[in-house]
């Protein structure tokens, strides 16, 4: 309960300057349009990655973004996950 009101309150404050950074940060090049669509992922499908099924989450970004940033973006999320536990 205290990491979603974390995630919460950091989200409030997120950017599309903040996608970039990160993915800049991350060898992670975005197409045109991609920080957009992956600020509005993360917006609406957090909590179904956090609690739910994350892969059925990710499919829905899938055929919104390049096959490149689609696998940059599960290798990260994998990555963080590994970490966190």
């Amino acid at each position: 309960m205290m990491y979603e009101v974390l995630i919460k309150e950091y989200l409030k404050r997120l950017s599309l300057k903040d996608i970039n950074d990160f993915a800049n940060k991350n060898n992670m090049p975005l197409e045109s349009g991609e920080d957009k669509v992956i600020y509005d992922f993360i917006m609406n499908c957090w909590m179904e990655v956090y609690k739910g099924d994350a892969i059925k989450a990710f499919n829905k970004l899938k055929t919104k973004v390049s096959q490149r940033t689609y696998d940059n973006i599960l290798k990260l999320y994998n990555e963080f996950k590994d970490k966190i536990k």
